[in-house]
Order: structure tokens, then C-alpha cells, then sequence
């Protein structure tokens, strides 16, 4: 088995790798991080783009979520590089998956599966087609509910009693695959944004383990997502920010 990571070096993408680095590091055949927060956006656009967004106040918890916690709260957390380095594979850094340097990387490292991990960038059709198996995708909620961005945040804004991680196939369009394994997590009263990420990404760490563990990844039977108009959802908008406040939520 030769599996390629993509991510964004977070401790969220961490915490969905590090299984599968414990019980089978060496199937990890190559590690791609993306080098822009958002996809075709540079680090100085992204953060003006959120703050024109989802305002001041969202930008600053992002960047504790982050950056913050990342230098301050080291115990227990990894970042995909750091995996990366302690484990030999290599790392390839890129601002476009797409690009003909990206895709003639993949190609060499000839994939199995290709799995996106809290990844930044649109996967397109000729890195789709590049793993034997196929391209997959962890998401922080229970498919199709909360497709898009921030479903942490929308969960707990709309008062959910859980929220849920989805391991799908990438295909054209935002989170709509066919769907692989997901599990349910409930929602604790004292819940934030962060303690969800968290566990979400945990949670769905231990499921990919367990899936590939199982042995069957080349006959799995994918379930497709259910029809009907479900939304997509984008950054918070400000207003979407303040409501959050008023209703004594937390970062």
C-alpha cells in the first residue's frame, strides 16, 4: 500500500495522519503541504480576504487557533511536516496541487490512494486519476450535512446536538463524493470550535486506521451522499460572527 497525504500543516491534519503513521508508517509514500492558507491565495490575500469576510474578530481567533496555539501548546500535538520528518517521507510544499511540478510528483511516488487531510486546495481531475484505488477526503462533519467551510462553527451556531467526521471520494464539486466511512460525535455543552476540530480530527484519524487496517480498501462499498439541495457553506460572514457571539459561543 502506498498512501500520499495532502494537507495544510495544522494540528488538525496531524491528528487525522498520525494513526496511520503509528501503525503502518511505511505506506506513507509521500506528504504534499499546501503553502497558501487558501487555495490561490497568498498568505497576505487570504488574511485580508477573511477580514473583509468574517471581520477582525474571526480573523484574530483563527490566528490563535492556529499559530498561537501551535507555539504555545506543543504536548500531544504533531503537524504533518513534523510526522513527515520523523517518519523519512518526503515532503513536497506547493501553492497548486494542479500544477505540472505537483502532478509529476504524484506520479513518482505512484499513489494507491491519495488522501486529502484537512487540505486547502481544489483537487482536480488529473490528481483524482492518479491513484490506483482513488482520492479521498476527511471532513470535519457528518456528510452531506455542513459541506464547505468552517463546519465547526456552523455546527455549534445552529445549536447541533452533534456534529460528525466523513471520510468521501473526491470528485468534481465541494464535498459531495461518495462516501467511504463516517462516524457521528456528539456535541458537549462546553464545546468550542477549537475542542471540536480537535476531536473531529481525531476521531477521524482512528477511522482511517481502522479502514485501512481492515485490508479491503481496493472492495469497498461506497454509499453515495443523499439527494437534495444541501448547502454549501463559504467563511462565516460577519453577521454570522455576531450572532455567534451573542449567543455566549467560543473559539
Amino acid at each position: 500500500m502506498k498512501i500520499v497525504f495532502l494537507a495544510v500543516d495544522d494540528e488538525f491534519a496531524g491528528s487525522m495522519q498520525r494513526y496511520v503513521y503509528e501503525t503502518h508508517p511505511a505506506w506513507v509514500a509521500g506528504s504534499v503541504i499546501s503553502t497558501c492558507p487558501i487555495y490561490k491565495k497568498s498568505k497576505l490575500g487570504a488574511t485580508l480576504f477573511v477580514l473583509r469576510r468574517s471581520g477582525l474578530r474571526y480573523g484574530l481567533e483563527m490566528f490563535r487557533m492556529k499559530i498561537v496555539r501551535k507555539m504555545m501548546e506543543k504536548k500531544d500535538k504533531v503537524n504533518p511536516s513534523l510526522l513527515a520528518r520523523q517518519h523519512g517521507v518526503h515532503v513536497h510544499y506547493t501553492a497548486d496541487i494542479n500544477s505540472e511540478e505537483s502532478l509529476n510528483q504524484l506520479a513518482a511516488w505512484k499513489p494507491d490512494l491519495i488522501i486529502s487531510t484537512n487540505f486547502s486546495h481544489y483537487v482536480g481531475p488529473r490528481v483524482r486519476n492518479l491513484a490506483r484505488i482513488g482520492a479521498w477526503n476527511m471532513h470535519k462533519s457528518y456528510l452531506p450535512h455542513y459541506r464547505g467551510m468552517a463546519p465547526s462553527f456552523y455546527a455549534l451556531l445552529n445549536g447541533e446536538k452533534q456534529v460528525g467526521v466523513t471520510l468521501h471520494q473526491l470528485t468534481k464539486g465541494i464535498d459531495v463524493g461518495d462516501i467511504v466511512r463516517q462516524a457521528a460525535v456528539p456535541i458537549e455543552t462546553d464545546e468550542t470550535v477549537y475542542s471540536l476540530n480537535r476531536k473531529t480530527s481525531d476521531i477521524g484519524g482512528r477511522m482511517l486506521a481502522d479502514l485501512l487496517d481492515e485490508g479491503n480498501v481496493d472492495h469497498l462499498a461506497l454509499t453515495p451522499q443523499p439527494p437534495g439541495n444541501w448547502p454549501n457553506h463559504s467563511y462565516p460572514a460577519r453577521s454570522d460572527v455576531r450572532a455567534f457571539l451573542r449567543k455566549g459561543l467560543r473559539f
